[in-house]
């Protein structure tokens, strides 16, 4: 997969920043996970290349410092990850506001009230601070690949006098 970044040159002339942008794809227990892009703050400063050189670093460690996120705190990442066939993640919530793009295959995804939706390749799916399970249920024994979460972070949301904040189904 050819990644490319743009930046600008001293004259503001939009260039592709020098180096090519190798994606790692990072083990996970249900599949793998490759950072496309990330940023540690929000609005992002893109006066100068600092976002791109973080990004280098952020594309081979998956979770950012400090919990098991795959979003910087007060920042942005867009990821793509790619299920097993069969595989499904623990419930869990992340402290995002994700856009999921289902490239290949079928996804079930299920909220905490029970609720399941099935998605297919071209289907989109906005979570906003969602506790949800992904099962993949592609076909033939398929994989199912999305690009997701563009993610912006968010604060904790108080929900009915409740704090939610990033958790994980042990």
């Amino acid at each position: 997969m050819a990644h490319y970044i743009t930046t600008h040159d001293p004259n503001g002339a939009a260039i592709f920043a020098e180096g090519s942008t190798e994606q790692h794809a990072i083990p996970i227990p249900i599949g793998e996970i490759k950072i496309l892009s990330s940023s540690h703050s929000f609005p992002m400063d893109l006066s100068s290349e600092a976002d791109i050189e973080q990004y280098r670093e952020d594309r081979t460690t998956t979770f950012f410092p400090g919990s098991r996120r795959i979003c910087p705190e007060g920042g942005t990442a867009t990821c793509m990850i790619t299920m097993e066939p069969g595989a499904e993640s623990p419930m869990h919530r992340t402290l995002t506001s994700d856009t999921v793009v289902l490239l290949e295959g079928e996804m079930e995804i299920t909220l905490d009230s029970g609720e399941t939706r099935t998605l297919k390749a071209g289907d989109v799916l906005v979570q906003r601070a969602t506790m949800h399970r992904w099962r993949n249920i592609t076909p033939n024994n398929g994989r199912a690949r999305w690009v997701a979460f563009i993610q912006a972070s968010a604060e904790p949301l108080q929900i009915g006098g409740k704090s939610l904040d990033n958790e994980w189904a042990h």
